[in-house]
């Protein structure tokens, strides 16, 4: 195996493992990898020898050790979130009196990693960080997937596939593909009970490499639908876009990163 695969499975298994509490057995990351067990084994000790990975002794299962975590923080502490991003959470967060998140965007996932939480909430959301969104199942995801040539969307759904999370949710692909078109159009993205039964959200795409090139991430309000009803969630839209604009323009320098541009480099 090439070493560029061996680095791209490697961090397939840290992906695989980084939400399994208990961990998984060797058989369950070969098959999920679609890999022999020689190789998953391979992997798992190379990143058990390197501290990512540990094995418990009673199950034999492997699970991410909190280095995986602490290489996280740090690089998001790197990235100084507080300083080009916080504070816009913060307002919003205050002006809206709900959850207000922040989600950065790879290839083909689109990641939560820093929140804001209004003060008037008899419900209080605390999604854990470092959560993919589920692409056409949250606002943020559909915000998001706005952005993408039709070929990209088309290529994430095949990844992710359209699983419906509530009686809710949209997953007719012409009927998504239809909800994209008005996405684009107004600038902003809606669900309503669409992920979680009883929550609503609004979010808008953040164009940190520029309108012409997929969103970098997205900035989102979530809250209890009894509050955020569809009028409300129109009512927050132009803050929740200026938030994002105003994100955008102290956006990290590096661009987004695509499947193309990895062949390319």
């Amino acid at each position: 195996m090439a070493l560029q695969d061996d680095v791209t499975n490697g961090m397939k298994v840290l992906h695989l493992l980084a939400p399994e509490p208990d961990g998984l057995g060797v058989s369950q990351i070969a098959g999920a990898l679609g890999l022999n067990k020689a190789i998953a084994h391979r992997l798992l000790a190379a990143l058990s020898s390197a501290g990512y990975v540990a094995q418990n002794q009673k199950t034999s299962a492997y699970v991410a050790t909190h280095r995986l975590g602490a290489l996280g923080l740090l690089q998001l502490s790197a990235s100084g979130v507080e300083t080009w991003a916080q504070r816009e959470l913060d307002a919003l967060a205050t002006a809206s009196e709900e959850l207000v998140r922040l989600a950065v965007a790879s290839s083909d996932s689109l990641q939560w990693i820093a929140k804001a939480q209004g003060s008037n909430s008899s419900l209080r959301l605390d999604p854990v960080m470092g959560q993919d969104a589920v692409p056409h199942a949250t606002a943020s995801g559909k915000a998001w997937l706005s952005t993408l040539s039709a070929d990209d969307v088309q290529r994430v759904i095949d990844q992710h596939h359209l699983t419906p999370q509530t009686p809710r949710t949209v997953v007719d692909p012409e009927a998504l593909a239809e909800e994209l078109d008005t996405v684009r159009h107004r600038g902003y993205a809606t669900t309503y009970e669409e992920m979680d039964p009883g929550i609503s959200a609004v979010a808008a795409p953040i164009f940190g490499a520029g309108r012409d090139r997929p969103a970098t991430g997205t900035v989102s309000i979530a809250g209890p639908a009894i509050r955020m009803t569809r009028a409300r969630l129109a009512d927050l839209a132009p803050a929740v876009i200026a938030a994002a604009d105003e994100i955008a323009a102290t956006w990290p320098s590096y661009t987004y990163f695509t499947a193309e541009s990895a062949v390319s480099a």
